[in-house]
């Protein structure tokens, strides 16, 4: 599979890890997995592990899978979302801006501690 969906092992967070670059199809399948966990677990802060895997949506793709995709397949605003990406990989970049336009917050960082750090942070 190209991606993974679990509870973190403190039970705090969901994580995503994607093993493959990040198109919009792929991006729609996660965000499934996601609700359906939200949704049974109740746990609101996501961190999306997008090391090693680039982001290839493009600005039409990310801007319909934000207003379009993430609330329509049962995604909550209340919501805490984490981007990890690599160092020097700026491809989810505008994932952040039109996540955050769309009323989802969402932050992307290059260090993991950090992420989590920011995820269990009170808002």
């Amino acid at each position: 599979m190209s991606f993974e969906v679990f509870v973190s092992d403190d039970g705090k967070y969901i994580v995503g890890k994607v093993h493959a670059q990040l198109n919009r199809d792929l991006a729609q399948q996660l965000a499934k997995e996601y609700a359906k966990l939200i949704e049974s677990t109740g746990i609101r802060l996501v961190l999306n592990d997008v090391r090693g895997a680039k982001n290839s949506m493009g600005i039409l793709n990310e801007y319909e899978f934000a207003y379009r995709d993430v609330p329509s397949l049962g995604i909550p605003r209340n919501i805490r979302s984490a981007i990890v990406s690599d160092e020097g990989d700026t491809s989810h970049d505008f994932q952040e801006t039109v996540a955050r336009n769309s009323g989802y917050s969402v932050k992307v960082f290059r260090s993991m501690e950090q992420a989590v750090e920011w995820l269990l942070s009170v808002p």
